[in-house]
């Protein structure tokens, strides 16, 4: 299970703030097996020279049609000719998609779906254009899963299902996994808005443990609410009284009880590594699948 593990690109803050490339770190670390990747948004990334080419894209995007920008993406990835308005941006896409070769990516961003949405038309654009990037970063695979680290107290349940199913529903001729992951809310609450607004989840253990190793929920109950058709991904990090982890060992999350449950409820979604981030991430993410391997 565990040797097909991925990660969330996050983890490269460090070195690309450092100065390290963006594409060459998602290259090396294809090399090494790591094939599955989240990409996500951050500062890191807005700052980097992908995440420049990123934001020319979101900003030439009003000058397509959702038709013409799908097939232009589709043609990317097939290696066929293709119109465009911007030849010179879609050179360097289509560079960074050679690059991509074999490798499955995805796209996940911090958004405020637990609330109450304030400005609708601004918070549709910003969907669409996230949309729009999970499905030139995989075509044939494409998935945008959104964690909301802000929202807290009382939700507003009725609120954050429509704003689900909203979001599921923009871009209907975009065919695509829509999920949202468990931050400050209990995993058994997302799961079930989740499975109401119709979208899938992503699941991290670690995010229920508080700072003492208490829970805001007990793992069992989620285990024992969630169906496997429900996930689409799992992130896996280590929490002690220390915080997150650089690289993951013992700690509070328990990855072999984790391992157990997907492997005899014959779990299909991918395995997403999600380390505090370091200098040499890379050797940090070896030394966790190591680890994980003896789980």
């Amino acid at each position: 299970m565990f040797e097909k593990l991925g990660i969330v690109t996050n983890i490269w803050s460090e070195e690309v703030e450092n100065g390290a490339r963006f594409d060459e770190l998602m290259v090396e670390f294809g090399a090494n097996g790591f094939k599955d990747m989240e990409v996500r948004e951050g500062d890191y990334l807005r700052d980097s020279e992908f995440g420049k080419l990123v934001q020319q894209l979101e900003s030439a995007m009003p000058e397509y049609t959702d038709a013409e920008y799908k097939t232009i993406c589709d043609a990317v990835w097939a290696e066929l000719p293709y119109e465009t308005k911007h030849p010179l941006l879609f050179a360097e896409i289509a560079s960074f998609v050679q690059k991509a070769s074999g490798l499955t990516l995805s796209y996940a961003m911090s958004h405020p779906w637990l609330s109450p949405v304030k400005d609708s038309e601004a918070d549709t654009q910003q969907i669409l254009k996230a949309k729009k990037l999970a499905y030139l970063l995989c075509p044939a695979r494409p998935r945008l899963r959104l964690v909301d680290p802000v929202t807290e107290g009382d939700i507003d349940e009725p609120a954050a299902i429509t704003n689900i199913k909203h979001y599921d529903a923009l871009l209907p001729d975009f065919p695509m996994i829509f999920a949202v992951e468990n931050a400050r809310q209990t995993a058994t609450l997302t799961l079930k808005l989740a499975v109401a607004g119709g979208a899938k989840l992503t699941y991290d253990e670690t995010n229920t443990y508080r700072a003492d190793g208490t829970t805001i929920n007990p793992p069992d109950e989620f285990w024992g609410a969630v169906k496997m058709s429900d996930l689409t991904s799992v992130h896996f990090k280590q929490k002690t009284e220390d915080g997150v982890l650089s690289e993951v060992g013992d700690g509070f999350v328990d990855f072999r009880a984790i391992a157990e449950r997907l492997k005899t409820q014959q779990y299909t979604g991918d395995l997403l590594l999600e380390n505090t981030p370091t200098a040499h991430s890379l050797q940090d993410a070896l030394r966790s699948r190591e680890y994980l391997l003896s789980c």
